[in-house]
């Protein structure tokens, strides 16, 4: 029976979201745990493996924090992993069903009969999915559902034909394409699923939702206690990347570092006593080549990412493609670490260049304003005082919160 007054949700998530060190866990497990005293969760997420099953269970106490049961579903095969029969079917079903992402599509006939047995089993309310990856649950599964949108999500994963294909696979390759961008369009822009409610993390996604649908702003807020910039180490001025190395536009951001800026660092790394810190699960090869260990850092994945944040004087953001915003800015102001950023890295954040933030587009300005970064600690210890006010003002956990209370009441769970 379920507990008298207590809504009971299931919340899908791509991946195991506990411990939430990365953006996308952080920003989801924020909103979920001030909830627990009046809503029953339940999770259901997917898992690549038998390392993510150990780790799940090697963290179960977090996972009763928040869930009351926790369903792992392995990760279906893509389709360049499918031979090529299989594949064709696939690829031909799903964008008949109006699927979207279907060269990346995390829908399965296993999925969907798992998730209809956990409603039935719980007597679930209502659904909470994030990400439009996995919008396809509320097309099979009958409850009113929240949409919990981290980004656009068609602007990064559009679809990407293979390499090498002619006449009619050529063809075939290219409708089933048009079916997926559009089916990625209706999702996202005009709510083609028919959500009860849609949240974002971005005013600038919220504004290109054109559906007749609740929209709520539920920013992203971070509780930190970083150090006053005056107080940070003299003896050598850190400079920060962080972000997994899995999501392409980081890859490709670090990349574009490595090649067109780095070259011109590598002597002003050692005259301004300069050390870059790359902080990522699994960094690309031609950026681990530049480890040194002295003015280099390749830390791969780092466990204590507030340590990084405490030692840093700048944290930098060379990314040319990406959707919503970049959380690593938020954790690093919320901290009062300033912040140097593409105009792409820092779309929707709200920050003025000068003012907030350094925004620089131009690889050799990008260089130079790091070199500078170093040089002039006034006018550092001037931005953390200005991104820190920001993310008082915009940030704030009561913002998002709030936001989130009156999704859930629109849903009907509270």
């Amino acid at each position: 029976m379920k507990p008298q007054n207590r809504k009971q949700v299931l919340v899908f998530m791509l991946a195991p979201p506990l411990p939430a060190v990365a953006g996308g866990d952080i920003y989801a497990v924020n909103a979920l745990a001030p909830f627990t005293e009046e809503i029953d969760y339940h999770l259901f997420c997917f898992v690549g493996g038998n390392e993510d099953v150990r780790k799940v269970e090697s963290h179960r106490h977090l996972y009763r924090q928040v869930f009351k049961s926790v369903h792992l579903e392995k990760r279906p095969l893509m389709p360049f992993q499918m031979p090529r029969v299989r594949r064709a079917v696939r690829l031909f079903r799903h964008a008949l069903r109006g699927l979207p992402f279907i060269d990346a599509s995390y829908c399965s006939r296993s999925a969907v009969r798992a998730a209809r047995r956990i409603v039935r089993r719980h007597r679930v309310d209502a659904l909470e999915i994030n990400s439009s990856h996995l919008a396809f649950f509320r097309k099979f599964l009958h409850r009113p559902a929240l949409l919990v949108s981290h980004n656009i999500e068609s602007d990064i994963f559009p679809f990407w034909l293979p390499n090498g294909l002619h006449g009619w696979r050529l063809r075939f390759m290219e409708w089933v394409a048009r079916r997926s961008r559009h089916a990625a369009h209706r999702v996202e822009i005009e709510n083609g699923f028919g959500f009860a409610a849609m949240t974002f993390i971005s005013a600038n996604d919220m504004q290109r939702v054109m559906a007749d649908v609740p929209k709520y702003l539920m920013p992203l807020y971070f509780k930190k206690e970083g150090v006053p910039y005056e107080q940070k180490t003299k003896e050598r001025f850190n400079v920060l990347w962080m972000g997994g190395f899995g999501w392409y536009p980081n890859a490709e951001g670090v990349g574009w570092f490595v090649r067109e800026i780095f070259p011109g660092l590598r002597e002003a790394l050692v005259a301004n006593n300069i050390a870059l810190h790359f902080c990522g699960s699994n960094p690309p090869d031609e950026l681990s080549m530049l480890h040194d260990g002295t003015h280099v850092f390749v830390h791969g994945f780092v466990e204590d990412i507030d340590y990084m944040l405490r030692e840093a004087h700048l944290l930098i953001v060379p990314l040319l493609s990406g959707g919503g915003i970049r959380v690593k800015i938020v954790e690093a102001m919320s901290s009062g670490v300033p912040v140097l950023s593409t105009s792409k890295g820092c779309e929707g954040i709200g920050a003025v260049d000068g003012r907030d933030i350094i925004i620089r587009d131009d690889p050799s300005a990008f260089g130079k304003e790091i070199i500078l970064a170093a040089q002039e600690p006034a006018r550092m210890h001037a931005l953390s005082v200005a991104g820190l006010r920001l993310m008082n003002e915009c940030y704030s956990e009561s913002a998002s919160l709030g936001a989130k209370r009156m999704a859930y009441e629109r849903v009907g769970v509270l």
